[in-house]
């Protein structure tokens, strides 16, 4: 079932964040036409089933010159809608617009409390972000509104990391009840050692325990450094640990997309299975570029989200992620196949998604 819709509105951004995937594409900024986003929503009503539309993808959508129009057909149509956003564009008169239009969650892109970073992640527009923030949830208050709630998307490196316990104490001054942390993905080859992922491993993920390689429960420990020692080596080296009723270190590799009922579009009406897949993009992981290229099931432009939805070629690919029969590339030694999403050692055909950064629950859609 078709729960939540994540809709590129448009390509194009006002910020120039030096870890952004826009710095590897190769393609022209294009905005969603009125018609092809309008023929959508009326689609989505008459289908009754979807949750929610997000106004994000890659693009600032608060750039798009309809993008109120867009969130008030939305609204109109009874779906409730969410928009992620940089922060930036969201003045007094645009927070006014949200608030009076009922969006239902504003997720905003926010790496600290100052500025920093030299420009490469979100916190070099901090100053102006956390200023629309206050405005937001002021207005928020006048209007005794619960609406929109609003989330911090917070992408950890090397360099932010710390930042995280201060942004949170800025919650109650700026309004936010949640705080989605999710990895950096490094586009570019200078940002491949600030991630915090390079000894997790997908090894047993999801095997049962066996003489070979036992289950570790552990019962909830303060993270000292020493439990911390050894936690990470049992992880580095593929065990299945449990702590209190939290699985840390195991788990099936796992498409939301594919189980939940997701799917993406880009501004130009194609359908992707997920977000990763609506640009041709390449990205480092464990010294190795790896290219991954668009793939679409269909485009809005010759026929409606529902029938591509239900087509049988999409049916087919849903289940195939969620049987998720691919190679084990994250953990992969160097077999050149793991460099592009084409193929696999498997022989499974293209796209293949077994170093899916996403299904490894190393990176966070909200």
């Amino acid at each position: 079932m078709l729960r939540k819709v994540y809709v590129e509105i448009t390509s194009r951004c006002n910020l120039q964040c030096g870890m952004c995937i826009r710095h590897v594409w190769q393609q022209t900024p294009e905005d969603m036409a009125p018609e092809v986003f309008r023929g959508l929503v009326e689609d989505l009503r008459r289908l009754a089933t979807v949750e929610a539309i997000q106004f994000g993808g890659f693009g600032e959508p608060l750039v798009h010159p309809r993008f109120f129009d867009f969130l008030r057909w939305t609204v109109e149509a009874g779906i409730p809608a969410e928009v992620l956003t940089n922060g930036v564009l969201l003045d007094s008169r645009a927070a006014a617009a949200v608030v009076e239009l009922g969006l239902q969650r504003l997720i905003v892109s926010l790496d600290g409390p100052g500025a920093g970073g030299n420009g490469t992640f979100h916190t070099s527009a901090a100053g102006v972000v956390q200023a629309n923030l206050r405005e937001l949830y002021r207005q928020r208050l006048l209007r005794r509104a619960r609406r929109p709630e609003v989330v911090i998307a917070f992408v950890a490196s090397r360099r932010t990391i710390g930042q995280l316990p201060a942004l949170k104490r800025l919650g109650v001054h700026l309004g936010f009840s949640r705080i989605l942390v999710t990895n950096l993905v490094p586009y570019t080859a200078d940002l491949a050692e600030e991630i915090l992922y390079h000894d997790w491993t997908t090894t047993r993920r999801g095997g049962q325990a066996s003489p070979w390689n036992p289950a570790v429960e552990l019962p909830r420990m303060d993270r000292r450094p020493e439990v911390q020692e050894v936690v990470d080596r049992l992880q580095a080296s593929g065990s299945h640990v449990v702590m209190g009723d939290g699985d840390i270190a195991g788990g099936k590799m796992y498409c939301r997309f594919a189980h939940e009922g997701f799917v993406a579009i880009a501004p130009d009406g194609a359908v992707s299975p997920c977000l990763p897949l609506l640009h041709t993009h390449s990205y480092y992981y464990r010294g190795t570029r790896r290219q991954v290229l668009a793939y679409s099931v269909g485009n809005l432009r010759q026929q409606p989200l529902s029938e591509i939805w239900n087509s049988e070629a999409f049916r087919r690919f849903r289940a195939r992620l969620i049987e998720f029969p691919f190679a084990p590339c994250i953990d992969c030694g160097g077999c050149d196949l793991r460099n592009s999403n084409q193929e696999d050692c498997h022989g499974n055909e293209f796209p293949v998604c077994g170093p899916c950064l996403w299904a490894a629950g190393l990176v966070q859609c909200p």
